[in-house]
């Protein structure tokens, strides 16, 4: 709003509050005749302008405050500066807050500035609403006083005696024409006081049941705000489960997306790692072992080898040397019995003839697959093979010692006894019976326990 414009509210607003002041003073100096107000009931004048005066009151005070609220800023801000202060506009401001602070004292003390009502009101200040309260109970005593004295005179008139002058009737023939005066008994007039209370208490009747009315409709508008209360009260139950559920929900999506997340950055690093192995593999593998294994090898590792083969901390056997000196060892060697610590009873016994089998010999199955046509086994080598040249240059060096040692037990005349690796002697078993602690393989019961074994392992 300009400033314009509020100064001209303020202005209309100055002279409601003036006509409004006069209307108090009306009704403050208001006065009634007997006779010219109802004794039944209040005066029509006086009610009329005092509500005309409650609504013009509400009305200023409810203009002022929007007033005041609208310009309070306004006032503030022209108030910071010294050199805004001096300007046009906090001029006209400053004069815009002295005239809403002049209407605001003209509504709390008003007699002071009118002299048609400083005679009036001898006490001072008065707030206009204490001045409308003042006006009317002066212009209610006014009516009451008025209703005294018309209750007086009628009071009087009805008391006078009733005079019939016979003179007066037949010198003056047209009195019989006149209106007498109605003369009241006590009992009239106890009937009309009877009258005013019935028509008094028919009004308080009548009060009474329009305020019950107002109760029922009192009562039904809380009915129905309880009901509309309970009503809510249940929507905010389903909103409550609602939000509970949304917060689960809400919960396992989290859940759901972290478990989500470490996946997909799992098969993340795994890709990188595996474009990292296939660049590796593809580009830089073949370069590192041409350009930095190779030189490295043949640059650092062999003249090391080297220096430790010519002070001896290495030996200088080939491959080859120790692959014949094994076969050769495996061939000539025959394979030692160990006892084990868990080994109880006898010891066992040898059936006949096995001690004339060759010390060389590995005691094998005549049948089977490896068998050949007269009942020997078959050299499974292929023909003119390296492996086939050892094995007839192993055969023939044994059938060569072979007659030599048994010439020489001969010669001796008795056989040696057969020893264990540990060096005990082993003797027939003769009639000795077996440990029956020692288990013996049964080939229809043992194989399908270790091929159910086997497939259980797969």
């Amino acid at each position: 709003m300009k400033n314009q414009s509020v100064l001209d509210a303020l202005s209309q607003l100055s002279d409601s509050i003036k006509l409004t002041f006069q209307l108090i003073s009306r009704l403050s100096k208001l006065s009634f005749q007997p006779g010219s107000t109802p004794l039944q009931g209040d005066g029509d004048v006086r009610i009329e302008l005092s509500h005309d005066i409650r609504d013009a009151l509400k009305h200023h005070d409810d203009t002022l405050d929007s007033l005041r609220q609208e310009i309070e800023d306004v006032v503030e801000f022209g108030t910071h500066s010294q050199r805004r202060r001096d300007s046009l506009k906090d001029r006209e401001r400053a004069r815009i807050a002295a005239q809403l602070a002049r209407l605001d004292e003209d509504l709390k003390q008003y007699v002071h500035n009118d002299p048609s009502l400083h005679d009036y009101f001898t006490d001072k200040p008065y707030s206009a609403r204490s001045q409308f309260r003042a006006a009317q109970l002066s212009s209610k005593r006014a009516s009451e006083a008025a209703k005294q004295k018309e209750r007086e005179i009628l009071f009087a008139s009805l008391q006078q005696p009733t005079e019939t002058d016979s003179t007066s009737s037949t010198t003056d023939p047209l009195a019989a024409r006149r209106p007498q005066p109605k003369q009241l008994t006590q009992d009239e007039l106890l009937i009309n006081a009877s009258t005013d209370v019935t028509s008094a208490l028919r009004r308080t009747h009548n009060l009474l049941t329009s305020e019950l009315s107002r109760s029922r409709f009192a009562q039904e508008t809380l009915d129905q705000s309880t009901a509309a209360l309970a009503d809510l009260g249940e929507r905010y139950t389903d909103l409550d489960s609602l939000l509970s559920n949304s917060k689960n929900l809400l919960g396992t999506l989290v859940r759901s997306q972290k478990s989500d997340t470490w996946y997909l950055e799992t098969a993340f690093y795994i890709l990188v790692t595996t474009i990292c192995w296939l660049v590796f593999r593809r580009l830089i593998y073949g370069p590192a072992w041409w350009f930095l294994w190779l030189p490295f090898k043949f640059l650092l590792l062999k003249p090391f080898y080297l220096l430790l083969a010519v002070f001896g901390i290495t030996g200088g056997s080939s491959a080859a040397v120790t692959a014949v000196s094994s076969l050769s060892s495996t061939i000539s060697t025959q394979p030692t019995i160990r006892l084990q610590p868990s080994a109880s009873g006898d010891r066992p016994t040898f059936r006949r003839g096995m001690d004339q089998r060759p010390a060389n010999a590995v005691p094998v199955g005549g049948g089977g697959a490896k068998a050949g046509k007269d009942g020997q086994p078959q050299d499974p080598s292929p023909a003119g093979s390296m492996s086939q040249s050892l094995g007839q240059m192993a055969e023939a060096s044994r059938e060569q010692t072979q007659p030599q040692g048994e010439e020489s037990n001969e010669a001796k005349g008795h056989k040696e006894p057969q020893r264990r690796g540990d060096g005990t002697i082993l003797q027939e078993r003769g009639d000795i019976p077996r440990n029956p602690k020692k288990k013996m393989w049964e080939e229809d019961v043992e194989a399908p326990k270790y091929q159910m074994r086997k497939r259980d392992e797969l």
